[in-house]
């Protein structure tokens, strides 16, 4: 069966990783449809219920819908491919669309839409049984039947200014939530934090049913990050203090690391050349990753990524402007058997 991911368009490329990242963290068989900016098509081999729990892990994807059908931006085949795609199931109807082309009128393409799916059914705008959803893009138009509408607002309470510990330099929950994803961490296994802080990133693996262990060479942070887990109910983790270079002391191996190592610049370094720490960094987190297992690392410097292929592959690289004089890159490594 095919699946239709709607994806937000905050971020060039961390949207899609997430999906395809997740399904694969499932070990669920798929085939890459098709991919573009504003959706993704997969056709899905597994058992239809398990799409929710894909579904429930994401942060950058708005809606999963059935994928009915598309098209050209052609009205007589959007007529065509509406009425040959019809609904089995009984009751009231509504159709709703995303327009995200500026060249576009989507008014025609909507109303032809209305017409065939709402034909011997009753339209409920409010509160519809089915919902019709399509998304106009300057080339295409894809059409599909809703089955998961993903809330993102919990992304927006969990924000560190609502946590039980503050620190204003804590990456934002759908970020924290999309890197967890991307190292393809599943439900029992240990993701490891390094430079943990605020706890952010641990949170939103622990949430997903991921073992975690944490660890900052600040005692304070490290005691913040126990209140920030104890809040939310964690309770499968272990966090302690450690300077990178002593946590095989305490770590045997881990499935995955996600962490966002010290900018240098507000956060401390304790003295250290900020590259020098990296090179640690990288180091002692290759050691502790399992076989296969997955790093993403966020760096503020271009040239660290290639410290951390000295020790691991890098198999994808993500960035994320933070404001005007500072971009983060979260580069993916995997430590290959």
């Amino acid at each position: 069966m095919k699946f239709l991911f709607e994806i937000s368009k905050e971020h060039n490329t961390i949207p899609s990783s997430e999906v395809f990242s997740t399904i694969e963290s499932e070990g669920f068989k798929y085939e890459k449809i098709e991919t573009n900016p504003d959706l993704i098509i997969v056709d899905f081999f597994e058992n239809k219920r398990k799409i929710y729990e894909i579904s429930k892990r994401l942060a950058y994807t708005y809606y999963v819908d059935e994928f009915l059908f598309s098209t050209q931006i052609n009205i007589d085949e959007v007529k065509k491919k509406s009425e040959k795609n019809q609904i089995d199931e009984k009751g009231s109807i509504a159709v709703r669309y995303k327009n995200r082309s500026k060249k576009i009128s989507s008014n025609k393409i909507v109303k032809i839409l209305a017409e065939t799916y709402s034909k011997n059914r009753k339209v409920s705008l409010e509160n519809p049984d089915i919902e019709i959803r399509c998304i106009i893009t300057d080339s295409k138009v894809y059409v599909g039947k809703k089955i998961i509408k993903n809330d993102r607002s919990n992304y927006e309470r969990r924000k560190v200014q609502n946590r039980p510990f503050f620190s204003p330099i804590s990456l934002h929950p759908k970020i924290a939530r999309a890197l967890v994803n991307i190292s393809k961490i599943k439900k029992n296994q240990i993701l490891y934090d390094p430079f943990c802080g605020t706890g952010g990133i641990l949170l939103e693996a622990g949430l997903i049913g991921a073992k975690i262990i944490g660890s900052d060479i600040e005692e304070k942070m490290v005691e913040g990050c126990k209140k920030t887990l104890m809040h939310y109910n964690i309770k499968d983790c272990t966090i302690f203090c450690s300077d990178i270079g002593n946590i095989k002391d305490h770590i045997n191996k881990v499935d995955a690391v996600v962490t966002d190592m010290p900018y240098g610049k507000s956060t401390t370094t304790k003295g250290e050349d900020i590259l020098e720490l990296y090179a640690r960094a990288f180091r002692n987190i290759a050691d502790i990753l399992k076989p296969d297992g997955v790093a993403v690392i966020g760096v503020s410097n271009k040239k660290a990524i290639d410290l951390g292929k000295r020790y691991l592959d890098l198999v994808d690289l993500h960035e994320i402007r933070a404001h005007r004089s500072l971009t983060r890159y979260f580069p993916v490594y995997q430590k290959l058997p």
